[in-house]
């Protein structure tokens, strides 16, 4: 077995479920509208690079949110 199979292995067996990854996503939503906010009325490079790694961060967060569906058979299969 390679690296490669034995991580991925771990991660089906020990990955976060479905549940515990859908109950973050309501934080993470308020706080990315936070930081939206914040940018809209003191816009700064800095502010914009945070947001945007943290969009990425999001954006990471759902995908892993979406490998669990696939992986524990839940969601509607496309």
């Amino acid at each position: 077995m390679t690296t490669d199979e034995i991580v991925a292995t771990y991660a089906v067996l020990y990955g976060p479920s479905v549940a515990t990854l859908a109950n973050t996503m309501p934080d993470m939503g308020e706080a990315i509208s936070t930081q939206c906010q914040a940018l809209r009325r003191d816009p700064t490079v800095d502010a914009c690079e945070v947001l945007a790694a943290n969009l990425d961060g999001a954006r990471r967060a759902v995908l892993r949110l979406r490998e669990a569906l696939m992986r524990e058979g839940s969601g509607d299969g496309q």
